[in-house]
């Protein structure tokens, strides 16, 4: 059939879906197709995209016209809302075109609403085995809180859609998209036969095109799963991940069923995480709420987890992730939780205030309706108030009533409509014995009410955000007015007991606050992305840490903080050695809960429950270093069993039990400009304008020191331009030095195997002729050839130099001072400011290693690229591995330093050296197999996941 219209678009009429088709339909026809896909299918661009506002002339038959751009359509984009399922027209698009194409070649968009609600029918029903089943087809997805952030989206989930109808994969698409002006190698080239001039010719080339369409249909469905994966274990869901990365990969590697990609493989490294750092908190399961958490809690004995979401209670165990129970609570938010010890939760069920033990499944009693409660620190009194009436009242734990406490008409903070209630943003809290409680009133007021009466802490205000506790006796609040550049914040302590304030703290200025946080060990403050504890004594501050963004959630065991961050993050940080582990997730986690054994977090923007264990990885250790040494850099070189710390003040050298062999100190530390590890012998290179000094990597000695006019480094060795004329090159191996001449007393020389390399006048020249304006970035050996890389800040150039000849192989655009390095045949070109990028050696790019990073060394692991590199930002420093055939990541670990002698990995995770075998494909699926235990994909599960 010919067709018109590469693709229709059917849509309902009217609010954000017109506005999505017509925003769709102009991204689709002003695509241009990359270069290498377009000499494959021989346009540049989309032929036509059908929407019939735009296509349609005035007819008295529409049904005729839309019937005729059906059959003329390639394939049909639907745009999937609440409102799609109630047009009878679009109904009839997705149904005509299905009996023409069918349903595989229908692309969906889903712009808001759930999938069970948005998608046709049709849309959801595949027959299977001669039954008709119901599956959740995958779509582009950009559902946001509002339209303009979803039309925005719409520009990158476009080549969701454009993949299958360009009949390539989606990370091909995205790649290039990220760098336009630079070209991917093309996966697959395709040749044609000139004339068929037999019938078998002409059957194989059917059958071959048939089987290449299905592995390219087999790899983009392994891209998505492995994506998918990848998700999965940023949610802290790896069982799920595990499944999703082996259904990924071939059943059988030696003889493959379907294509290896590499990123399934390093979402099942990431999911076993194999090369995780040090002991810590790992994601071990995720369960799922029926909503959104309000509150989150870990029980005293770490068994339970108790989740509060809107009009329910989720008991769950810790262990295993199974919900034990869900109890109901009233048909509001205003709802809260509290365990009274390991097995019972008190918490404001649907009748009243309850209790309930976890261990026996059974309420033991029930209360006066309660919206919002209390516990005092023994455990033994509960203090509850319902809504927004006058009074509390307070019960046993038993579930006597002790009595009413009247507010004197005065009334805690709730919206007017009673639909929120935050209870964040209201103080309600007993003291350790009962005898006190602190209440926050809707008029800015802050009271401790006793037996000795009633204490004003606070006086009315216009605080729009009072929050803060007991511990023990001593009460912390903070009132806060965020509204406007006339916000405050005040921060107060007051001891119970006593009667007295002990501290006062106040900010002014807008998006400063407070946040007074409860910890089993006393008060912990944030302000903004400082973490403070609080002296119960004095009142002042000790600085914890500072994250450098909004905390939103902080826990404590002992000197482990579990800390919560606005751009979803959440670290483990330790005080007394300061390392910290970071996790990323797709939400802002706003509870957290730590424990000696397990941790959890939830979010308010999700239904998922992150469980993390504590795994004890000692045994991985080499040894300790001592925290009180500075270094910047660490090296390894596992034939001569020697660790190197170093950095501009100096050098320490150890076996790889942690026995010290040497410490040295530079001299002039203020001057040195660059210090370079030798890979082959493990001897360190001080670089300084007007010196050179090489210290020995096996016993520490210094074996060169010699003043210069100036120094050049790259692998061949270390060039210096005498003080007395000449010119010396400097085996960085042994030491030795090799007269030799440059060209003039103002040049920089150094010999390769293929000729001399010079730098005079901010140019360099090859055996006397101009290369190119700049200094020497990078080189690196070939075949009989040598490579090197030459920038002036700005721009950048690689050539390949042989006897007497040079060729230039391709240019690059920088920001300042960049390095290039040479391995497995690519070239890695990593600037000061921007990204660190991965080039072909003819110039195609490849792709961004990391954002923002800085690459400080590339070597070969066998058949894989080890790339190491430091996030300025956070000075956090990773290796990632690439699998040197398609150059994408099979790992990422902490920073590589080396291999032991008998081959396996040495990292350091902070503060210690450990060694992790590095594990091929087959052993990683044995792996995750092993740790599943039979566990596997329901049916419903692969037909939902491998609908793309």
């Amino acid at each position: 059939m010919e067709y018109r219209y590469d693709a229709f678009i059917s849509y309902r009429h009217g609010d954000l879906d017109s506005k999505v088709a017509e925003r769709l339909h102009k991204l689709l026809e002003a695509y241009r197709i990359p270069s290498a896909l377009a000499k494959k299918l021989g346009k540049k661009k989309l032929d036509r995209i059908f929407r019939d506002r735009e296509e349609l002339p005035t007819s008295s038959d529409l049904s005729k016209s839309i019937n005729e751009a059906l059959e003329t359509s390639r394939f049909l984009i639907l745009i999937c809302s609440r409102r799609t399922c109630a047009s009878q027209w679009v109904m009839r698009e997705v149904e005509r075109f299905g009996e023409l194409h069918g349903k595989d070649k229908i692309v969906a968009l889903l712009i808001d609403g759930e999938p069970d609600e948005s998608f046709p029918p049709g849309l959801r029903e595949r027959e299977i085995d001669g039954e008709i089943v119901l599956i959740e087809p995958l779509a582009a997805d950009i559902r946001a809180e509002t339209h303009a952030k979803s039309l925005k989206l719409l520009n990158e989930e476009k080549l969701r859609l454009l993949s299958p109808i360009l009949g390539c994969r989606f990370d091909d698409l995205r790649q290039r998209h990220r760098r336009r002006k630079m070209q991917r190698i093309a996966a697959v080239s395709a040749t044609a036969f000139a004339m068929v001039t037999a019938f078998a010719l002409y059957a194989t080339s059917q059958y071959l095109q048939i089987r290449a369409q299905m592995q390219m249909k087999l790899e983009n469905q392994s891209y998505v799963l492995a994506e998918y994966a990848t998700d999965r274990v940023n949610d802290g869901d790896p069982d799920t991940a595990l499944l999703l990365a082996l259904e990924a990969l071939p059943k059988n590697l030696t003889n493959p069923e379907r294509p290896y990609v590499p990123a399934a493989e390093r979402a099942l490294a990431d999911a076993l995480r194999v090369y995780a750092g040090g002991s810590g908190y790992e994601p071990i399961k995720a369960f799922t709420l029926p909503s959104p958490a309000e509150k989150l809690l870990l029980s005293p004995d770490e068994r339970y987890a108790a989740v509060l979401c809107a009009y329910q209670v989720v008991v769950a165990d810790v262990a295993t992730g199974q919900t034990l129970a869900t109890l109901p609570a009233q048909s509001s938010v205003l709802n809260d939780i509290a365990f009274l010890d390991a097995t019972t939760l008190v918490y404001t069920g649907e009748s009243g205030l309850a209790t309930y033990d976890i261990a026996t499944g059974t309420e033991l009693w029930l209360s006066n309706p309660a919206s919002l409660l209390s516990v005092s620190g023994d455990g033994k009194v509960i203090a509850a108030v319902y809504r927004d009436t006058p009074s509390a009242f307070l019960v046993t734990r038993d579930g006597a009533m002790l009595g009413e406490l009247d507010f004197g008409g005065r009334r805690m903070s709730v919206l007017v409509d009673g639909a929120l209630f935050n209870p964040r943003t209201s103080l309600l809290s007993l003291n350790s014995d009962g005898t006190a409680l602190a209440v926050s009133f809707n008029d800015g007021s802050v009271c401790v009410f006793s037996a000795a009466g009633e204490v004003e802490l606070m006086a009315p205000s216009d605080a729009a955000l009072i929050n803060g506790g007991f511990f023990e006796n001593t009460l912390a609040v903070a009132a806060t007015k965020s509204a406007g550049v006339d916000s405050w914040s005040t921060y107060m302590l007051y001891n119970q007991v006593t009667g007295k304030v002990l501290n006062t703290y106040d900010i002014t200025g807008a998006g400063n606050y407070f946040a007074p946080i409860l910890s089993p060990y006393g008060h912990l403050l944030t302000v903004g992305g400082e973490l403070l504890t609080i002296d119960l004594h004095t009142g002042s501050g000790t600085r914890i840490t500072n994250v450098g963004e909004r905390i939103e959630a902080v826990d404590q065991l002992g000197n482990t903080y579990l800390i919560a961050t606005e751009s979803g993050q959440y670290h483990f940080a330790d005080t007394l050695d300061a390392k910290v582990d970071t996790y990323q997730s797709d939400y802002v986690n706003s509870f957290v809960d730590i424990g000696a054994e397990y941790a959890l977090t939830a979010s308010r923007s999700s239904t998922t429950v992150r469980i993390l264990r504590y795994a004890d990885n000692s045994a991985r250790e080499l040894f300790t270093y001592d925290a009180g040494y500075s270094f910047s850099e660490a090296r390894v070189q596992g034939e001569l069993d020697r660790a190197v710390f170093y950095s501009f003040r100096g050098l320490r050298l150890c076996n790889l039990r942690g026995e010290i062999i040497a410490d040295a100190e530079f001299p002039d530390s203020l001057l040195v400009k660059d210090t370079q590890y030798d890979l082959a012998s493990g001897n360190v290179i001080v670089i300084y304008d007007d010196a050179l000094l090489i210290y020995s990597g096996t016993d520490g000695r210094l074996l060169v020191d010699t003043k210069a006019k100036s120094v050049i480094y790259t692998p061949f060795g270390v060039g210096t331009l005498n003080l007395n004329g000449g010119a010396t090159l400097w085996d960085a191996s042994t030491g030795e030095g090799t007269p030799m001449q440059p060209e003039d007393d103002a040049a920089r020389a150094l010999p390769t195997s293929v000729g001399l390399l010079t730098v005079r006048g901010g140019n360099v020249y090859y055996d006397g002729n101009l290369l190119g304006e700049g200094d020497i970035v990078g080189a690196g050996l070939g075949e009989g050839e040598v490579f090197v890389a030459i920038s002036n800040g700005a721009d950048g150039k690689v050539f390949a130099l042989t006897s007497g000849k040079s060729r230039e192989l391709f240019d690059f655009k920088t920001v300042g001072r960049t390095e290039v390095y040479f391995t497995g045949g690519c070239v890695f070109v990593s600037p000061a400011i921007g990204d660190a990028s991965v080039y072909t050696q003819r110039g195609d790019f490849v792709r961004t290693l990391a954002e923002n990073a800085s690459l400080t060394e590339t070597v070969m692991l066998g058949d894989t690229i080890c790339a190491n590199y430091l996030i300025p930002s956070s000075k956090q420093r990773y290796s990632l591995l690439l699998d040197k055939e398609r150059l994408e990541p099979v790992a990422l670990i902490h920073e590589f330093l080396g291999a032991a002698a008998d081959g396996r990995l040495v990292l350091n995770n902070g503060e210690a050296l450990e060694s992790v075998e590095l594990l091929d494909t087959a052993q990683l699926i044995a792996l995750a197999t092993e740790r599943l235990n039979g566990k596997q994909l329901t049916s419903d599960e692969k037909q939902r996941y491998k609908a793309w």
